[in-house]
């Protein structure tokens, strides 16, 4: 038995929640974390080794279809919310003086305004045990409607008399609130995504290599993106990760030849740092792919 102390509209949208819908709890979670990274390392080189799986590109589509399948479009959710209404699921309710206070229905959620919900829920599907007790409560102006097979209401209309609002409109409205949701969310994923390639195509003006592997670049803003190889060949060479930490931290206001000599001071003879003009540089996405373990 379930119980829901508020109206049923939080019972349709949570049939079909999306992640469109949590765009807004997504932004005020966001919009609570510092956004000033200066001074801080990167994941890279917080995670270990052993920590780290990788999957195939198979795997990631896969996750991108269950993604995909996972968030209910405007049209989908219209059709869910008219289906789900036109189904004839409440079993009883509770009348005060003619409004609908409570009622359950045959999944056995309950859904009241006020007491008279934790009295279906005392009765513990007794019909005879909650007459009494809805009288003891309320009084003559109160009664238990007990609906069976086809002479059950439907949802809708359980909806409107317990909410007062008609449900085509209280559909529209939610079908509006998720396309607008569903529109944002596709420009924000597009504002995305142009940040990710712009990012990725970042002319990378310096290079830096071990023993003539690459391990890692900077653009000439001074963001320094160095790969695992880089520690995993330090282990090897018995350099210890304090000796890197500066490599990894996020300082724009460093200069590639700053960060040049804090890589061959790390690395002494072996390190070999190749600089680039921005037109004929790599790419901080090819200089990404070459430093991966």
């Amino acid at each position: 038995m379930y119980f829901n102390s508020v109206s049923p509209k939080g019972a349709y949208n949570s049939m079909l929640s999306t992640g469109a819908e949590s765009l807004s709890s997504k932004k005020a979670h966001a919009t609570e974390q510092s956004t000033d990274l200066v001074g801080k390392t990167n994941l890279m080189f917080q995670i270990e080794n052993k920590a780290i799986n990788k999957i195939s590109t198979e795997a990631l589509n896969d996750i991108k279809q269950i993604l995909e399948r996972s968030q209910v479009l405007p049209d989908v959710a219209q059709s869910a919310y008219l289906k789900h209404g036109q189904a004839q699921e409440v079993v009883l309710g509770i009348t005060i003086n003619g409004e609908l206070k409570a009622y359950q229905n045959q999944q056995g959620y309950i859904t009241s305004k006020n007491e008279a919900g934790e009295l279906i829920k005392q009765a513990n599907g007794d019909v005879k045990q909650l007459q009494r007790l809805v009288q003891q409560k309320y009084g003559d102006g109160a009664m238990v409607e007990v609906f069976q097979g086809s002479n059950r209401p439907t949802n809708a209309e359980i909806f409107e008399r317990y909410t007062g609002q008609s449900f085509q409109s209280f559909v529209a409205e939610e079908i509006t609130s998720r396309q607008h949701a569903s529109d944002q969310a596709k420009l924000e994923q597009d504002q995305y995504l142009r940040n990710k390639i712009m990012f990725d195509q970042a002319p990378q003006v310096a290079v830096f290599k071990v023993e003539g592997q690459i391990v890692g670049g900077i653009d000439e803003n001074g963001f320094a993106d160095m790969g695992r190889k880089l520690l995993d060949i330090a282990q090897q060479k018995g350099i210890d990760n304090a000796e890197l930490e500066p490599l990894f931290m996020i300082d724009p206001k460093r200069s590639p030849s700053q960060v040049a000599e804090l890589f061959t001071q790390a690395f002494g003879a072996d390190a070999e740092v190749e600089y680039f003009t921005p037109s004929n540089a790599p790419t901080r996405a090819q200089i990404r792919q070459q430093s991966e373990l």
